[in-house]
């Protein structure tokens, strides 16, 4: 795959480190806003922890912006996923008790112990796509389709065996099913409380659960 993909009126640009700082900006404005684990876990915005931890994939080249011109209309984070993953997910957790990335991570490192993906499609690695932005103002033309196939095109090049997410929205959740991935687990928010049985993460209607998706590569 070229750092650039023409597709119809829109270019597919492997991110660069050059580019991060602008892939943040369009992803607080179309991707944290949205996103059901920012919105329902207070307060709105998203840690610096968090932006970190999207800004880390970028040097492993699989994180993709598509563009018309120069301006950014949809962006997909990715990074590589091993065997270990829960475990490092359940440490670094623990490691931010008491902010709003280490409540985020708690969740996420039980909906990662639970899918199992490793064990189920015996791989030694996966991609994962943990952020998907689109342009609010152009939805409807397909971009998160095509970002998410172009994804999966260079998963391939780069010998990924799969490509894995975590829907924690429903319309994200409906892509992946029209884009043909599989279901693999699905988690209700309800599920994570604390010792008191308080409910942690609480996302606005219609997001009541968070559902893993996988498609072979």
């Amino acid at each position: 795959m070229s750092s650039i993909l023409p597709f119809d009126d829109v270019e597919f640009k492997v991110v660069t480190a050059e580019d991060s700082e602008r892939l943040m900006q369009f992803l607080h404005v179309h991707y944290y806003r949205e996103e059901p684990l920012t919105i329902g876990c207070p307060p709105p915005e998203p840690d610096a922890e968090d932006e970190a931890f999207l800004l880390s994939n970028v040097p492993h080249g699989t994180c993709l912006m598509a563009l018309c011109g120069e301006r950014i209309v949809g962006a997909a984070v990715a990074g590589p996923k091993m065997p270990d993953e829960a475990e490092h997910q359940f440490e670094e957790a623990a490691r931010l008790t008491g902010t709003k990335w280490g409540r985020i991570l708690g969740f996420l490192a039980i909906v990662e112990r639970d899918a199992n993906v490793f064990q189920r499609f015996n791989v030694p690695k996966a991609l994962h796509l943990h952020a998907l932005g689109v342009d609010a103002t152009l939805r409807g033309r397909r971009i998160g389709e095509r970002i998410v196939s172009a994804l999966g095109s260079r998963g391939r090049e780069l010998g990924y065996p799969v490509l894995t997410t975590d829907c924690t929205s429903v319309y994200s959740a409906r892509l992946m099913e029209r884009l043909n991935f599989q279901l693999l687990n699905t988690l209700p928010y309800t599920s994570y409380v604390d010792a008191a049985g308080v409910q942690l993460i609480k996302p606005p209607a219609p997001h009541e659960q968070v559902k893993t998706y996988v498609l072979r590569l």
